[in-house]
């Protein structure tokens, strides 16, 4: 008897090891992708701003040009606007800064999106923030499409919600490309995120709810799981 917690102590350490080990690689994958996400449309407002700046003259611009260059500053400063909104985002998930708007919630409306095909078992109303849970499963069903169309299976067991979004047969995404990819934002339908800004974010909304949230990507099989407690 006095054995056993030793014995389940190793795999505890292995797997908290593993997960330490992957989300090191994580951040360090998000920081340059982020940095080249801050770099190239600084690099689009200084560059067109210069021009501008130059005058007429020396450029040729004709008011056609110029409507275009201020137009390219505004897309790329309005870019850096939504980049920046998600890193304090992220900062306020992983500080809990803000506090979670709490409320009993469907599971089944939780994860209903347009042409996602959904196979809830019976349980209990979640206890969650909806958008940040929304946002949760937003980000989990646009990564798991990315590799095709995907189905989602949600079933409660042992005081938690485990949820699975996964696609059977993919196009062979890797993990590698997914972090550097672009997934649609939840909430501005013009702009994206990274796969890697938008797993840390979907990771620390899962935290901040005691769940989890791992990714798998062995192709051509892609799957996001989310274990949520009732709360």
């Amino acid at each position: 008897m006095d054995d056993e917690p030793a014995d389940n102590a190793e795999p505890d350490l292995a797997e908290r090891h593993r997960q330490l080990s992957e989300l090191s690689q994580l951040r360090t994958e998000f920081i340059r992708v982020a940095s080249h996400e801050l770099r190239t449309p600084l690099t689009s407002i200084v560059t067109f701003a210069t021009m501008l700046e130059a005058g007429d003259e020396v450029m040729g611009l004709s008011p056609a040009d110029r409507q275009a260059a201020l137009g390219v500053i505004r897309r790329n400063a309005e870019h850096m606007q939504v980049l920046v909104a998600d890193l304090l985002l992220l900062t306020r998930l992983e500080t809990a800064e803000a506090p979670l708007d709490l409320a009993p919630l469907p599971i089944a409306e939780l994860l209903e999106f347009p042409g996602v095909p959904v196979r809830a078992g019976p349980g209990p109303e979640l206890m969650g923030d909806r958008a940040l849970l929304r946002e949760l499963f937003h980000t989990a069903v646009q990564i798991a499409s990315i590799a095709g169309p995907a189905e989602v299976e949600a079933a409660f067991a042992d005081g938690r919600w485990r949820i699975v979004v996964s696609v059977a047969t993919g196009s062979g995404l890797t993990a590698e490309r997914l972090l550097s990819m672009r997934i649609a934002h939840p909430e501005q339908p013009d702009e994206y995120r990274t796969g890697a800004l938008a797993l840390m974010l979907g990771r620390e909304i899962a935290a901040r709810h005691g769940g989890t949230m791992v990714t798998a990507v062995e192709p051509p099989a892609v799957a996001v799981r989310i274990t949520l407690p009732r709360r």
